[in-house]
């Protein structure tokens, strides 16, 4: 089980620790941070005020695992982005889908989103197979492609809107959110 807690400055000694390539910053941030990640880039990242930023805390363990954000899009508009499951012993276990779980929860519940978004590599099978489990699909109206290292990686967008979210709760007791 896990629960999420703000990310603060105190934390980014961990995230930077988690980053050991180029490909692995890209594939969880885009562009939006550079390699090697510092301490300089996150506290900018930190005071965006478009951002919500967490720690991902494994309950039994006590202990940090990972990040994510949802980033305030406008309209309506929630983003999940720069998620990690950093501790390499967490991934496969399912811990990636209570963390979207958790995050569209709050998305929804907490800031009101009418939608929520991701972007994804096509060839990152497990994240689109751990989303669309969550219940998102591929909104094929927008997807781009990106050049890194000299190869194409082809960005595939998807989304999760307020009716399909509710609707998947109709059936679940208010109390297991």
């Amino acid at each position: 089980m896990i629960k999420l807690e703000p990310f603060s400055k105190e934390d980014f000694t961990s995230f930077i620790s988690w980053i050991d390539s180029e490909e692995l910053l890209i594939t969880i941030a885009g562009w939006d941070l550079s390699y090697p990640l510092t301490a300089s880039q996150l506290q900018t990242y930190l005071d965006d005020q478009s951002s919500h930023a967490f720690n991902i805390v494994d309950l039994a363990g006590k202990k940090t695992i990972g990040h994510a954000e949802i980033r305030l899009m406008g309209n309506g508009v929630c983003k999940l982005d720069k998620v990690i499951i950093g501790d390499k012993s967490n991934r496969g276990k399912g811990t990636g889908l209570q963390v979207v779980h958790k995050l569209v929860e709050y998305s929804f519940g907490n800031l009101g989103a009418r939608l929520v978004e991701l972007n994804v590599f096509d060839w990152n099978t497990a994240g689109i197979k751990c989303y669309t489990k969550a219940g998102f699909s591929i909104n094929p109206d927008k997807q781009h492609s990106m050049q890194v290292n000299g190869k194409n990686w082809m960005v595939l967008n998807m989304i999760f809107t307020r009716e399909e979210w509710n609707e998947g709760l109709k059936d679940l007791p208010r109390a297991r959110l």
